[in-house]
């Protein structure tokens, strides 16, 4: 996961510049595959370029045809539009959840463990209601 400002003390580039920053590419893409199509053709591109692709600044300031000042400028406002948009709907952290009470769920069912199933069953409806 990635850090995120306290409100009310960071304006919207520094808050989106601290989560590229800290961002690993790995949540980058995983951000991207979920909310990718809210950003704009040119953001998702060079984002993907970045995280999926593990291409430099330089690289991708070359493909695209811009200074790698604007490409991390453009990296850095995908980011932030991606940390918002999970910040207000969740659906990866969601994903997260579900699999890991999936995996829960499996493990205790292999064990033979009533208990751990029943547990991991309702933590697993609540996910979904």
């Amino acid at each position: 996961m990635f850090y995120t400002c306290p409100k009310g003390t960071a304006n919207a580039e520094q808050k989106g510049l601290v989560r590229f920053l800290i961002m690993e590419k790995a949540e980058l893409s995983l951000l991207l595959d979920y909310y990718g199509a809210f950003l704009t053709e040119r953001q998702r591109d060079i984002a993907r370029m970045s995280a999926d692709e593990d291409m430099s600044l330089a690289e991708i300031a070359e493909v695209v045809g811009v200074s790698r000042q604007g490409v991390r400028d453009s990296i850095v406002k995908a980011a932030l539009k991606l940390a918002e948009f999970e910040e207000k709907l969740g659906l990866a952290e969601r994903d997260r959840r579900l699999r890991s009470l999936l995996k829960e769920l499996t493990e205790a069912a292999e064990a033979s463990d009533t208990e751990g199933v029943m547990r991991s069953a309702e933590a697993l409806k609540a996910v979904l209601r």
